[in-house]
């Protein structure tokens, strides 16, 4: 912590204030100083939160369609990242689009189309979950104020704590954590674990984390090429998905704010075993050598050949006894084969 009250830990120096900006691709920065070092200019950002934000205040859409938010971080910078879509009015949804989006009642619905068929209200993407019908906000690692887990998780976001962001944590795990004085951080999930913490976030996680670095130029040929299409952290994510076999984990992520793709590879348990981080850190073993040796298998799905490297830490168990042994992991694996038959 430097004596004019600056963060080592932050880009540019710039001082330890949380006061949000949304940027143009989406991306909520802890303040102006920030997003301007990220080489926004000040007319491409606003004050607040992108989350709190609603463009169809400000946005119309053709007379036979209707106004859905839909937040997201673009990749690709060919233009200012849209945060709604237009969506058929009923009668003109496409039958052969499912992707289930869960209304204010909670409601599932097949797409956005057909939740507007239906005159309902957009709560967030993905199954209606029980726990998640109350509001109980929730700050993501992305700096995001979210109303429940649910909203976080559907934009495939792990949760920093618990009530709206605050504060934001430096990007290098050498600097100085003040900032996050202000937060409450929840328990280690797993006792004797050795977590980690992500880069801009206050409290570790028992996860494994991949940090991506990614060629701007190719991301925008992509986008080129797909009629100018977005392409956005939830896509990308969407992919490296298919690339976990142990459904006991999944995937979220975020763009840092030194713009590394953030992943992260955790158990989906609230409080996991030893034998699940362990096997969530081989899951991510396997993702971050496919991407250093730019595999085949990887590169041939377009978005992801953009990646250039990647560096990984992983959580450790403190005891011996407690650390699976290779025929445990193994038989875990073999246990969730009959489940990957159905993906």
């Amino acid at each position: 912590f430097s004596s004019d009250g600056h963060i080592a830990g932050l880009p540019c120096s710039c001082p330890d204030h949380f006061i949000p900006v949304c940027a143009s691709n989406g991306r909520t920065y802890p303040s102006g100083c920030v997003a301007r070092c990220m080489g926004f200019k000040d007319h491409q950002y606003v004050f607040g939160q992108c989350h709190l934000s609603n463009p169809c205040s400000t946005n119309s859409c053709p007379r036979n369609q209707r106004c859905v938010l839909k937040h997201r971080v673009c990749l690709s910078s060919l233009s200012d990242c849209q945060q709604y879509e237009c969506v058929g009015r009923p009668g003109a949804c496409d039958k052969n689009v499912f992707e289930h989006v869960c209304d204010t009642d909670g409601q599932v619905h097949s797409s956005l189309c057909h939740l507007q068929q239906a005159g309902k209200t957009l709560a967030y993407m993905g199954q209606c979950q029980e726990t998640c019908r109350k509001p109980q906000k929730v700050c993501g690692h992305n700096g995001e104020t979210y109303d429940t887990v649910c909203h976080a998780f559907s934009d495939r976001v792990a949760v920093d704590y618990k009530g709206p962001c605050r504060a934001v944590g430096p990007v290098s795990g050498m600097a100085p954590d003040s900032a996050c004085g202000l937060v409450s951080c929840p328990a280690v999930s797993t006792p004797g674990c050795h977590p980690i913490t992500p880069p801009g976030a206050c409290c570790p996680i028992c996860a494994s984390m991949l940090q991506i670095i990614w060629n701007q130029k190719q991301m925008n040929t992509f986008s080129k090429l797909n009629k100018n299409q977005f392409v956005t952290v939830r896509d990308v994510l969407q992919i490296l998905r298919l690339y976990v076999s142990v459904p006991q984990c999944d995937v979220f992520g975020y763009l840092s704010i030194n713009n590394q793709l953030v992943v992260l590879i955790a158990p989906v348990d609230h409080h996991p075993t030893p034998l699940q981080i362990e096997a969530c850190g081989k899951e991510a073993e396997k993702i971050d050598s496919l991407i250093n040796y730019a595999s085949p298998t990887l590169v041939s799905h377009v978005p992801l050949s953009a990646f250039l490297s990647s560096e990984i830490r992983t959580s450790s168990i403190h005891s011996r006894s407690s650390v699976p042994s290779p025929p445990l992991l193994l038989a875990l694996l073999v246990a969730a084969a009959p489940g990957l038959l159905l993906l």
